[in-house]
């Protein structure tokens, strides 16, 4: 019996999605001894990693057996999502700390700003659905909705008054970093190059996953 590297990346293909991936970079700030980020980085701003701009490939969810194993390892967080890698997607060279927005997928965000004119949003928009504040006698005042750059960068026709903290309300996509250890090459078939399982954890756990 051998496994056809073939006919599993046109299976994972069919049965995926569309993602876009980042690969990441340990940022120069960080320290060579304790492997700490410098918190006044400009460039990571903190974080320790820097990323390439978005690449476009495919990828597949495993299935919720698969799921519950990862749980059952000990290690899981909620939130925590197991991929199937084809070895014909540029992801499939993928390694800890690259980020995956799941451009197939939406969910819900609701999060407070305050308005200085130089705010970005942290994920990629799908939608604004609402933007409100309080005036000093405590009224909502529901704002305009504005425009969101590539960055995150927000465009305002009429933006809300300066220094005052609003509500924003949409939905996004969800964003997620590689997590834990990557195999190596398989042995198997004289190292055919078979799909990668991967474990993937939401974004905004990353700071405190390092």
């Amino acid at each position: 019996m051998k496994l056809s590297p073939k006919k599993f990346n046109r299976f994972v293909a069919r049965i995926g999605q569309n993602v876009s991936w980042k690969r990441a970079y340990d940022c120069p700030c960080k320290d060579p001894n304790s492997g700490a980020a410098s918190y006044d980085c400009l460039i990571c701003d903190g974080v320790g990693h820097v990323w390439d701009d978005a690449l476009p490939c495919n990828l597949a969810l495993s299935g919720q057996k698969i799921q519950r194993q990862w749980a059952d390892f000990g290690a899981w967080e909620n939130g925590d999502v197991v991929v199937t890698i084809g070895s014909d997607s540029p992801v499939y060279k993928a390694g800890e700390f690259d980020r995956i927005t799941l451009e197939d997928s939406s969910a819900p965000f609701s999060i407070t700003k305050i308005h200085d004119g130089s705010e970005r949003l942290p994920f990629k928009i799908v939608v604004i659905d609402r933007i409100f504040w309080l005036d000093d006698e405590s009224n909502i005042i529901n704002g305009e909705i504005p425009t969101v750059d590539v960055d995150g960068s927000l465009t305002w026709i009429v933006s809300p008054p300066s220094g005052i903290q609003y509500s924003i309300t949409g939905r996004r996509r969800p964003e997620y970093y590689m997590y834990q250890e990557f195999p190596q090459d398989r042995a198997h078939f004289q190292g055919a190059a078979l799909p990668r399982r991967v474990v993937l954890r939401s974004f905004e756990l990353m700071s405190k996953s390092l």
